[in-house]
């Protein structure tokens, strides 16, 4: 898959000099990832919440039985 993201000023080292509003890096980051992400799966939904959370929170079930 290839995507294009296209953008305008945003606020990073190179842009600094520009003198009119600059997109928020986080923003862009957050709308390239929108246009590409793909949730097939219950499992993947969960793997996908747990990235969120404490690690030790996530593994401690796995830890116990261990």
């Amino acid at each position: 898959m290839v995507t294009g993201v296209y953008l305008g000023p945003t606020d990073t080292d190179m842009a600094r000099g520009v003198l009119f509003e600059r997109n928020d890096p986080a923003d862009v980051v957050r709308s390239a990832l929108d246009g590409t992400e793909v949730i097939a799966d219950p499992k993947s939904a969960q793997a996908k919440a747990n990235l969120s959370l404490d690690p030790a929170t996530v593994h401690a079930p796995a830890a116990a039985t261990a």
